[in-house]
């Protein structure tokens, strides 16, 4: 369940997707996708698999900054959505005991 209230209003939301999307055409992003690993589940992905992440997800005031940009599998993004990392680590410990068995 999410209690965050959002103010983040939609021009900064569109401000800074555009701002990930000028990030997608870097040179930078596509090193980062070249080590075909999920930042999540460090599972190999192909770059083209690679999903871009906001660690700490623009509706929640996260920025489209190198630091807060990580590729991610899709499973991973769509299971993590809008959620903050300490929100998550429920998921990431489950997965992380997947990977041990």
């Amino acid at each position: 369940m999410d209690y965050f209230i959002s103010t983040v209003t939609d021009q900064e939301i569109r401000k800074e997707k555009q701002k990930a999307r000028n990030l997608r055409k870097t040179q930078w992003w596509k090193q980062k996708c070249a080590e075909e690993t999920c930042y999540y589940c460090r599972r190999k992905a192909l770059p083209g698999e690679l999903t871009m992440d906001h660690i700490v997800p623009i509706v929640r005031g996260g920025k489209s900054t190198k630091n807060n940009i990580v590729p991610a599998c899709k499973k991973c993004n769509n299971e993590k959505k809008h959620s903050l990392p300490i929100e998550w680590e429920g998921y990431l410990e489950h997965l992380k005991k997947d990977n041990i068995d």
